[in-house]
């Protein structure tokens, strides 16, 4: 037992031969009575409520490197948002679990530390830290997930030729040199039946992908090899949100708004915003200040559906959820407290979530409490789109791109002659709501008097709540 301990040892060394710390470890770690590691396997805590597993987007530091109390190890990427995750101890970076663009579980680990401090074993104890059989310990820390040391890498399990897909290890130049090829790991493992593979059965793998032995996905009508794309942190939540409200009933609703004289009032208190406040304020922030007045009057759209229980919770608070397309997918943050809010603060808000969204910056308070949704694809394009509940809420809006329309003057006039009719700027908003406690007559109001103060606008006051 020993001396599995002492090879076991021995193999950390060379991990850090070069460090200042490496020619301690030897005298520090052996004695002639039993071998005793310092070695700190690091576990994380959870990311946030149904995170179950991240996607490594950065490591900061490499095996071998010193790291020190509090400092940022590596980012993790979640469905939600991007975590920095720090580390507990000083002390060197001896072993990573996972590398870049690897899904890790929560709760699993993600690296060794060999601690410098000889009280450590004596402070995870009274943390409450589990010691293994081996006398290393095992550290949870403050956010990420990890893989098993000694289980899956990356893709789901799949049992294919006998051989689960999902335990098949390789070292990190091998899975490097797969993922420059665009093959899987674990397909290569199965193919050839091993758990372990080498650079040869990539090597060759690849070869046989090339002259068409082996296809790694679907084939186009020239017969060339598709590329296969696993969906990964915010596109796998987004899967999983969109099978998830199959089992919702919806009902849609549609109406064109006549946006001409809120557009005429925005450009009217546009350059005194932006010379007082330095802000832009945009139709999209005007419009989620009205969507929160006309709300007081229907605060059933202002409410969550629970469906274990059957029943649904109305919010004081309209903390208004905004779809926002990046780069890595669609994020839905919320700003909180409409109500008590002005379309300057609004705006403010609606620009500083935008700006942490494209950076994959987002906090967990950003993406979590949202009680109604706005989603404005109309800045993309398109003049009409059915959208889909978000996060058990009862209700989303879409609004449209804005088109030109002919109208009547008066309507309860008939058309005589040209001069009747005047064009006008228009928009369509479309509704979305979760039909088992929410009806189209409440749906239907709720439009028709969001309507009537879109188009009633004569003037605006930006600072008004």
């Amino acid at each position: 037992m020993i001396m599995h301990r002492a090879k076991s040892l021995l193999s950390r060394v060379k991990l850090v031969s070069r460090h200042p710390l490496s020619r301690p470890l030897l005298t520090r770690y052996i004695s002639t009575s039993s071998v005793k590691l310092k070695i700190v396997k690091c576990k994380l805590f959870d990311i946030g409520e149904g995170i179950s597993e991240v996607e490594i987007t950065q490591w900061n530091k490499k095996e071998g490197d010193s790291v020190s109390e509090m400092e940022t190890l590596l980012t993790v990427q979640s469905d939600k948002a991007a975590v920095d995750i720090t580390s507990k101890y000083s002390g060197v970076l001896v072993k990573r679990y996972a590398e870049q663009n690897d899904i890790i579980k929560i709760g699993s680990y993600f690296c060794e530390i060999d601690t410098e401090d000889d009280n450590v074993e004596e402070e995870a104890a009274e943390e409450g830290e589990a010691e293994q059989g081996n006398g290393e310990k095992v550290a949870d820390h403050d956010a990420g997930g990890g893989v098993d040391p000694d289980g899956p890498h990356s893709s789901p399990e799949v049992k294919q030729q006998g051989i689960k897909v999902s335990t098949v290890k390789a070292s990190p130049g091998i899975k490097k040199k797969a993922q420059e090829y665009k093959l899987d790991v674990g397909a290569i493992g199965s193919y050839f039946a091993k758990e372990t593979i080498t650079m040869e059965d990539v090597e060759l793998y690849h070869q046989k992908v090339k002259n068409g032995e082996i296809s790694t996905a679907g084939t186009n009508l020239n017969g060339e090899v598709m590329e296969e794309v696993s969906l990964k942190g915010i596109k796998l939540a987004m899967c999983k949100s969109m099978n998830d409200s199959l089992s919702i009933p919806l009902f849609h609703l549609n109406e064109k708004y006549n946006v001409q004289n809120l557009i005429t009032a925005r450009n009217e208190i546009k350059k005194s915003v932006l010379e007082k406040d330095n802000v832009k304020v945009t139709l999209t922030s005007i419009l989620i200040k009205l969507i929160s007045i006309v709300l007081r009057d229907f605060p059933l759209l202002n409410s969550k559906f629970d469906s274990q229980k059957n029943a649904y919770t109305i919010y004081k608070s309209h903390n208004v959820s905004v779809a926002m397309d990046t780069p890595n997918g669609l994020l839905v943050p919320n700003i909180k407290k409409v109500e008590s809010k002005n379309m300057v603060e609004i705006q403010k808000e609606l620009t500083s979530l935008r700006d942490r969204a494209m950076e994959m910056k987002l906090s967990k308070s950003d993406i979590t409490g949202g009680t109604i949704t706005i989603s404005n694809f109309g800045v993309i394009g398109g003049t009409f789109a059915t959208p889909i509940v978000f996060d058990n809420q009862a209700c989303i809006i879409g609004l449209s791109k804005i088109e030109k329309q002919l109208f009547l003057k008066n309507e309860k006039k008939e058309l005589t002659d040209l001069s009747d009719i005047l064009v006008a700027d228009t928009m369509n908003l479309t509704y979305g709501a979760d039909h088992r406690f929410v009806d189209g007559a409440t749906l239907a109001q709720f439009s028709k008097k969001l309507k009537e103060v879109v188009e009633g606008v004569t003037s605006l006051d930006p600072y008004a709540v």
